[in-house]
């Protein structure tokens, strides 16, 4: 390659690079969003299962 083309090629590689970056790092973000949510309705589900639970066992006393 002549010297100018190296820089160009670098160049625009460097570019697709951070696009590529910056693509992932907004993939990263929604799946930290996401999981946060999973985590959140977990959290809902054990509370609700624990309070079921305790319903069940005040029915079953005497």
């Amino acid at each position: 390659m002549v010297p100018g083309e190296s820089v160009q090629h670098l160049t625009t590689e460097n570019t697709t690079l951070k696009h590529r970056v910056h693509q992932l790092t907004q993939e990263y973000r929604k799946l930290q969003e996401r999981l946060e949510g999973a985590r959140s309705n977990l959290r809902f589900a054990d509370k609700r299962i624990a309070d079921l639970e305790a319903q069940v066992l005040e029915r079953d006393q005497p």
